[in-house]
C-alpha cells in the first residue's frame, strides 16, 4: 500500500514538474485581430520567437497585453512549441458629437473629455468622461442638467458616440449670509468672495452661479482676509448650502468665529544652518512691533529669508514660523525656526489639458528644470509666467510626491485652454480723434506654437492705419523673441499744425531677458515720411518741412519691472531707457533717448497710488530735427491741455511746432467709488506737470510764443471697465499755464471690440 502511494505521489510531481517546464517557443499565431496587425501584439511581448519561455513570462505577458487596453479579453495557449494568442479587440472611437449644448460650445465640450475620436473605447472611459461634463455643467450654475449617451457599432469594430445632453434651467445664488462676524459687516465680506448673489446687472458674468469648486476658494480668501487683519484664530466653523423652496436657488451660509484680533510682538530667527548669521538675517523681516498681525507679512519675511539664503548657496532649507500669543494683550511673538530641510530634486514635469497648445510653449516658461534643485519661489513665478502667456482660462499647478523616492517630486500642470484666435471688429470715440473704427485679424498662439500673427486697419477723424506684425517669443527655440512689422499711417495735424503727414515702413525686432525683471529689445526700422497738404496759411516754419524724407534707424530698449500685473498694477517698479540712432543710410539724421519710470504703491486695499515720469531729447545731426519728429506735449501726456497744447507756437498762425526735449511727471491715486467690485468702476485724482524745449532751428525771436516754465494741472476722472471695453474720463483743470496754450478741460476715451 505504502509502495503504490509513493508511485503515485512520485508520478503526481512528474507530472507537475513537467507541467511547469521551460518551453522554445518556435511558432507564434496571433488570432482575432481586425485592425491591429499581428506584428504589434508581438510587440507587445516580453520575448521573441525561438526564446526558451517560462510560465512566469507567459504571465508576465498576458498581463502586459492586458495593460495596453487595447483588447477586452486575452488568452494564451501553449501546444507543444506553438503558442498561440488569441484576442479580443475593443473598438475605436469613430466620430464624437453632441446633442442638446446650447449653453456650452461643442469645442468647449470636446476639450473637456479625455476619450477622442481614434482612441480605444472602453465604458469605463465613457463613465469618467459624463461625470467630467456634468462637473463643467454644474460650474456653470446648471446643476439639473442630464447627460445620457448613445453607443453605435458601426462596421470594422469602430463605434460612434453622441452625447445627449438636456441642460435644464440655470441654479443661482439667491443669497449669501454670514453669521458670527461681529468686526466685518456682511456687505464688506462679500466682497471678497468670488462668489456672488443674482443680480440683474451680472448677466455677463457667471459668478452668481453655484459652484462647490468657487465656494472652496471662497473660504479661502475669507482665511486670508482676516489673516490679513490680525485675526489668527480666525476659524469657518461651517458653510452650509440650502435650495430656496420658491426660486430653486441656492442660499449659502457661513458660520464664522473669528477670534481675536492680535498686534504683532517681538520677532526672532533662529538658525542651525554653520556659518549664518542669524542678525544678518533679522533684515528679511517684514514687520514691526506693534503692527497689526498679517499673515502675508509672515509669508514675505519666509520668502525673503529662503531667497537671501539661496544666494548664500542654500538651496534646501525649511523655515518654520513659531507663535506665541497672549490671549490678554492680544500681541504674538514669533520665531522662525531655519533649518536644512530635505533635500528635494524635481523629477518630472508633467503638462495636461493643452489640446492645442504644444507641450514646449508651456515647459519653456518654467523657472526650473527636471533634475533641478526644488524651489517654492521658482514654482510660483512658473506659474505666473504662464498664465501671462495668455492662452488659458485656468492653470492649476501643484507637486505630487514620488512613491519610494522621498528626495523627488513631480510637478503636474492642468490648463484650461481658452481662444486666442479673434477677428476683432472695433469702434471707439475719443475727444481728439473722434469716432474710431478697427478691424483685425489675430492670433497669438499660432497653430499651437505661441507665435503671434496679426494684421489690423483702423481709421478714425484724424487716423488711418494699417499694420501686419508677426512675433516668435522663442526664436529657433532660443528665450529671444523676434518678429517684424510693416505698416502705412495717415495722420492728419491739421487742427494743431496745418500739416499731414504719411508713413510708411517696416521694421525687424529682438528681444530677450537678462533676468526675471531685465528685458533688452533691439529694433531696427526704415520708412518713408512725407508731409503733405499743408494749408495755405500755415506757418512758414511748416511750410518748409513739406516733402517726402527716408528714416533708417537702430535703437534699443532696456527695461526693468517689478509689477505684480502689466495691466492693472498695485504695486511695483517699472523704468525703461531707449536709444535710437537716425542715419544708417537714408536721409535723416538725428539721436533720440527717451527715459521712463513709475512706481505703484497700494497704500490701503485697493487704494493705489502711482507717482511716474518721463524725459525725451532729440538731437539732429548736421540738421534741423523734422517736425514729425519732434516731440508734443498735452492730452494723455498732460491732462488738462489739448494734444499739442504746450510749447513753440507761431504768433501768426498759431501752429504748435514741438520741441527738441520733453520732460513729464505725474501722481495719480485710483480708488473704489463704494460700488459692487464686478461693476469695475473706479475713481482717480491727478496732478500733471511737463515742459516742452523749444525747437531747434532759425526762429525770428518775434514771431514765436515760447516758454519753457513748468505746466501743471490738477483733475479727477473715473475708470470703467465696461462689458464693452474700457472707457476713460478725466476732467483736467490747468493750474500754472500760458496764455496761449490750448487747454481741455474735458478728455474721454472709449473703445471696443464686438
Amino acid at each position: 500500500m505504502m509502495k503504490r502511494i509513493g508511485f503515485l505521489l512520485f508520478a503526481f510531481l512528474g507530472m507537475a514538474s513537467a507541467a511547469w517546464a521551460d518551453v522554445t517557443i518556435k511558432t507564434i499565431d496571433v488570432k482575432g485581430v481586425q485592425r491591429m496587425e499581428p506584428a504589434t501584439v508581438l510587440s507587445y511581448l516580453p520575448f521573441e520567437k525561438g526564446d526558451e519561455v517560462s510560465q512566469s513570462e507567459l504571465d508576465q505577458a498576458l498581463k502586459e497585453l492586458y495593460k495596453t487596453g487595447f483588447f477586452s479579453d486575452v488568452k494564451l495557449d501553449v501546444n507543444g512549441s506553438t503558442l498561440t494568442i488569441e484576442v479580443d479587440e475593443r473598438p475605436i472611437v469613430a466620430h464624437i458629437a453632441f446633442e442638446g449644448n446650447d449653453k456650452i460650445e461643442e469645442n468647449v465640450l470636446m476639450n473637456e473629455i479625455h476619450m477622442k475620436e481614434r482612441d480605444v473605447y472602453t465604458p469605463t472611459k465613457l463613465r469618467e468622461d459624463v461625470k467630467r461634463l456634468k462637473t463643467i455643467y454644474q460650474r456653470m450654475g446648471l446643476y439639473s442638467a442630464q447627460i445620457t449617451t448613445d453607443v453605435e457599432t458601426m462596421s470594422r469594430n469602430r463605434v460612434d458616440i453622441v452625447y445627449k445632453i438636456n441642460e435644464g434651467p440655470k441654479n443661482y445664488i439667491e443669497k449669501i449670509r454670514f453669521v458670527g462676524n461681529k468686526h466685518f459687516s456682511s456687505s464688506d465680506l462679500k466682497e471678497e468672495l468670488i462668489s456672488k448673489e443674482k443680480k440683474w446687472y451680472r448677466f455677463f458674468s457667471s459668478t452668481d452661479t453655484y459652484d462647490p469648486d468657487r465656494l472652496e476658494y471662497d473660504k479661502e480668501m475669507l482665511r486670508r482676509f482676516y489673516y490679513s487683519k490680525g485675526y489668527m484664530d480666525f476659524e469657518i466653523k461651517d458653510v452650509t448650502v440650502q435650495t430656496d423652496e420658491k426660486t430653486k436657488n441656492f442660499i449659502v451660509t457661513f458660520d464664522l468665529d473669528e477670534g481675536k484680533r492680535y498686534r504683532f510682538g517681538t520677532a526672532n530667527i533662529q538658525v542651525t544652518l554653520p556659518e549664518v548669521n542669524a542678525q544678518k538675517l533679522e533684515k528679511q523681516i517684514t514687520f514691526k512691533k506693534g503692527q497689526i498681525y498679517n499673515a502675508e507679512y509672515i509669508e514675505e519675511t519666509i520668502q525673503n529669508i529662503t531667497d537671501e539664503l539661496g544666494r548664500e548657496g542654500y538651496a534646501f532649507v525649511e523655515i518654520t514660523p513659531v507663535f506665541k500669543k497672549d490671549p490678554k494683550t492680544q500681541v504674538a511673538d514669533v520665531t522662525f525656526k531655519v533649518k536644512e530641510g530635505a533635500r528635494v530634486f524635481v523629477n518630472r514635469i508633467d503638462i495636461t489639458g493643452n489640446s492645442r497648445t504644444l507641450d514646449k510653449v508651456i515647459r519653456r516658461e518654467f523657472r526650473l528644470n527636471e533634475g533641478d534643485p526644488f524651489n517654492t519661489d521658482r514654482i510660483r513665478r512658473s506659474r505666473q509666467r504662464i498664465e501671462n502667456l495668455g492662452y488659458f482660462d485656468k492653470v492649476n499647478l501643484k507637486t505630487v510626491p514620488v512613491a519610494n523616492a522621498p528626495d523627488k517630486t513631480d510637478i503636474a500642470v492642468d490648463v484650461s485652454e481658452k481662444s486666442t484666435g479673434a477677428f476683432n471688429v472695433g469702434i471707439g470715440w475719443s475727444t481728439y480723434d473722434g469716432l474710431l473704427f478697427e478691424v483685425g485679424v489675430q492670433e497669438r498662439n499660432f497653430l499651437g506654437t505661441g507665435k503671434i500673427v496679426g494684421v489690423t486697419a483702423s481709421t478714425s477723424g484724424r487716423e488711418t492705419q494699417v499694420d501686419l506684425s508677426y512675433t516668435d517669443p522663442y526664436f529657433m527655440d532660443k528665450p529671444i523673441s523676434a518678429g517684424f512689422d510693416l505698416f502705412h499711417i495717415d495722420r492728419d495735424y491739421t487742427d494743431d499744425s496745418s500739416y499731414k503727414a504719411k508713413t510708411t515702413g517696416g521694421a525687424l525686432r529682438s528681444g530677450w531677458d537678462y533676468s526675471e525683471r531685465v528685458r533688452q529689445t533691439v529694433k531696427y526700422t526704415l520708412q518713408q515720411d512725407n508731409v503733405t497738404d499743408i494749408d495755405n496759411d500755415a506757418s512758414i516754419y511748416i511750410k518748409e518741412q513739406e516733402g517726402k524724407n527716408v528714416v533708417s534707424m537702430i535703437g534699443q530698449v532696456l527695461s526693468y519691472d517689478t509689477r505684480d500685473n502689466i495691466f492693472n498694477p498695485t504695486e511695483g517698479f517699472y523704468t525703461s531707457l531707449g536709444l535710437d540712432l537716425a542715419g544708417i543710410g537714408g536721409d535723416t539724421r538725428f539721436v533720440r533717448v527717451n527715459a521712463n519710470a513709475a512706481k505703484y504703491y497700494e497704500v490701503m486695499d485697493q487704494w493705489v497710488l502711482s507717482v511716474s515720469a518721463s524725459a525725451g531729447y532729440i538731437y539732429g545731426l548736421n540738421q534741423e530735427v523734422r517736425i514729425n519728429n519732434r516731440y508734443y506735449l498735452g492730452g494723455s501726456t498732460l491732462r488738462g491741455f489739448d494734444v499739442a497744447g504746450v510749447g513753440a507756437r507761431d504768433k501768426a498762425t498759431g501752429d504748435a511746432l514741438g520741441g527738441d526735449w520733453r520732460v513729464t511727471a505725474s501722481t495719480q491715486l485710483m480708488f473704489p467709488l463704494g460700488l459692487p467690485s464686478e461693476f469695475g468702476i473706479k475713481g482717480k485724482v491727478f496732478m500733471d506737470a511737463g515742459m516742452l524745449g523749444k525747437p531747434d532751428g532759425h526762429y525770428a525771436k518775434d514771431t514765436i510764443d515760447y516758454n519753457n516754465t513748468p505746466r501743471v494741472s490738477v483733475g479727477t476722472g473715473v475708470l470703467w471697465q465696461s462689458p464693452m471695453g474700457p472707457i476713460n474720463i478725466d476732467l483736467g483743470f490747468p493750474i500754472v499755464k500760458e496764455d496761449y496754450d490750448e487747454t481741455e478741460v474735458f478728455r474721454l476715451n472709449f473703445g471696443t471690440g464686438f
